[in-house]
């Protein structure tokens, strides 16, 4: 597309410069005025064929001779130029937009981001970071094209229509981010997602705090306010930055130094499944520290809060949730000890 682009470009430059000179040429051999050159010009390499607008000399018609072979010559090559240019630039965007929507109907438990703004494209950058896969619904052209142009599953449309969601796959989906400048826009996506999708965990942007509890009731499991969270961690940031500072590192994975290695830590949350090492055991029994090298946090029981300081003794059971830092190595042991049941001889898992 882009040699096609840089044929266009010369064919078109070629062809202003004949329009030039040939002008130029009349005005000089004919002493004609500007327009009546331009004409002239115009008539003749698009042979349009009017005839003569003024009488023409012998060198005139010279000029004109050459004035043909070189000026019909570059409007047939810029024509063409143009028309491969356009259905390249069609075909392959059709092509790209049907590889696109191949790979969002195959898409099971990922994350969909209904538009692509500042705080959208914040939300994508920090999914792309985790690794997650995630479809970005932008109307906007140029939004649109950025989130392309990064090499983000995209669908042109408007986040509020159900169609958009299902093309979004919003039925397989395991989440989705509502980040639209207006709360009525987050509003309405919030409740459309939540009935195609009960199951579905959806946290919406809002801007003004009396739309939180109308947000809550219409679906959202959580409710962020850009303005309210920036304002309250710039406060946290001048009061305790020491503790900002650990917080950041560990929530969005940067890096330390520890002696001469590099270590990633973060806080994640695993969700214990049913038959897996961890279902029916304490954290003693289930030796998730030595096994894993991940240390926990916090655990939630289903359907009670979180216990921010778990004894040796607590038992785990499917459902359950555990909060827990560690390397990225450290937490997908830690993830795979809560999804697989691998039990070996001697009290250890493979």
């Amino acid at each position: 597309m882009l040699e096609r682009l840089k044929a266009l470009e010369k064919a078109v430059i070629l062809l202003i410069a004949i329009v030039i000179a040939g002008t130029v040429g009349y005005m000089i051999i004919e002493k004609q005025s500007f327009l009546n050159a331009l004409y002239m010009v115009i008539i003749t390499v698009t042979t349009i064929g009017y005839g003569e607008t003024f009488t023409l000399s012998d060198v005139g018609r010279i000029f004109t001779i050459f004035l043909v072979i070189a000026g019909v010559g570059t409007v047939g090559y810029t024509l063409v130029s143009a028309v491969e240019f356009v259905l390249e630039n069609s075909i392959s965007g059709l092509m790209e937009r049907r590889k696109m929507r191949k790979e969002i109907e195959s898409l099971v438990g990922h994350y969909i981001l209904c538009g692509f703004g500042r705080v959208g494209q914040r939300v994508a950058e920090d999914l792309e970071d985790a690794g997650a896969r995630f479809v970005v619904i932008e109307k906007d052209p140029a939004a649109a094209e950025k989130a392309v142009n990064r090499g983000y599953l995209v669908i042109r449309a408007d986040a509020t229509s159900e169609e958009a969601l299902l093309e979004a796959g919003i039925e397989k989906a395991k989440g989705l981010v509502t980040a639209l400048s207006t709360d009525a826009e987050n509003l309405y996506i919030t409740l459309t997602a939540r009935e195609l999708c009960p199951h579905l965990f959806i946290v919406s942007r809002c801007d003004i705090e009396e739309s939180e509890s109308k947000l809550r009731r219409a679906g959202a499991d959580r409710v962020i306010s850009p303005h309210s969270i920036g304002g309250h961690r710039m406060a946290a940031m001048l009061l305790k930055p020491m503790v900002w500072d650990y917080l950041d590192l560990v929530t969005r994975g940067q890096y330390i130094q520890f002696n001469i290695e590099n270590l990633e830590w973060r806080i994640d949350d695993v969700e214990i499944q049913p038959n897996s090492q961890l279902d029916g055991k304490t954290i003693e029994e289930a030796k998730i520290y030595s096994v894993s090298g991940a240390l926990i946090l916090a655990v939630k029981k289903r359907g009670m809060n979180f216990d921010t300081k778990p004894s040796k003794d607590i038992r785990l059971d499917a459902g359950d949730t555990i909060i827990a830092i560690g390397t990225v190595e450290q937490l997908a042991k830690l993830e795979e000890m809560a999804t697989s049941k691998t039990w070996l001889q001697g009290g250890r898992y493979a």
